[in-house]
């Protein structure tokens, strides 16, 4: 019987580790660089280094930093000439893309401009509309990040319980590491604002885990790499 539980769940370590893996791959395969904003226009261009003759989408979010809203939702196509592109690199150079941003439409307040082409993460841009003093991001650098959630093997019996004394929230608790993130912490991932609630065995030094509702989730993030903003 034990054989059997080893067996099995060995054959679960490697199926989740070849699933990372091609999530890795899938996430390298796509490039990009949002450049800079022209007034309202956002400039920047992206694409898939094993397809470069197909135009790619890339989905842009506005986050307001200091309520972690997400203010603006839109994809735009990148098929826009970039001459400054190598062609010896990028082929047709047809990979730019321009997105328009009413920021008249916007509060005043600071906001994080990121982007994302099929699940691969592009950088993030700031934006002081209406050039306000109000709480901004400050980057912590790239930190791993990885993904827990209440089942007996990811909270060690624990569930939604942390060791700050809250109740763990999806898109709202992360477990960090004390001695480089104080607990208490706002924290901006990827457009998402988090709060550093919790601790883990295994976060240390530049690692966030990112709490979820269910299994699938935690295994669906897996593994990456993002900047990590502290905003308060």
């Amino acid at each position: 019987m034990k054989l059997k539980t080893f067996i099995h769940a060995a054959l679960l370590t490697i199926m989740f580790t070849l699933t990372n893996i091609i999530t890795v791959f899938a996430s390298a395969d796509m490039d990009g660089y949002l450049d800079r904003l022209e007034g309202d226009t956002l400039v920047g261009w992206a694409w898939d280094r094993n397809d470069p003759g197909n135009a790619v989408d890339v989905t842009v979010a506005v986050t307001r930093v200091l309520t972690g809203q997400v203010v603006l939702e839109q994809d735009a196509t990148a098929d826009g000439f970039r001459p400054d592109l190598d062609s010896e690199t990028y082929g047709t150079q047809y990979h730019g893309f321009t997105l328009d941003i009413g920021w008249d439409q916007l509060e005043p307040g600071i906001y994080h401009i990121s982007a994302s082409v099929n699940g691969a993460k592009l950088n993030t841009l700031e934006y002081n509309n209406g050039d306000v003093d109000e709480p901004s991001g400050r980057s912590l650098g790239v930190f791993k990040t990885t993904a827990y959630c209440p089942c007996y093997s990811c909270s060690e019996g624990w569930g939604r319980h942390t060791s700050s004394g809250a109740l763990a929230t999806s898109q709202h608790t992360v477990a960090v590491d004390p001695r480089v993130i104080p607990i208490g912490s706002r924290l901006m991932i990827d457009g998402t604002v988090y709060t550093a609630e919790d601790v883990g065995g295994g976060v240390r030094g530049n690692h966030v885990d990112i709490y979820y509702n269910t299994h699938g989730e935690t295994r669906q993030h897996g593994v990456r790499y993002s900047e990590v903003y502290l905003i308060g």
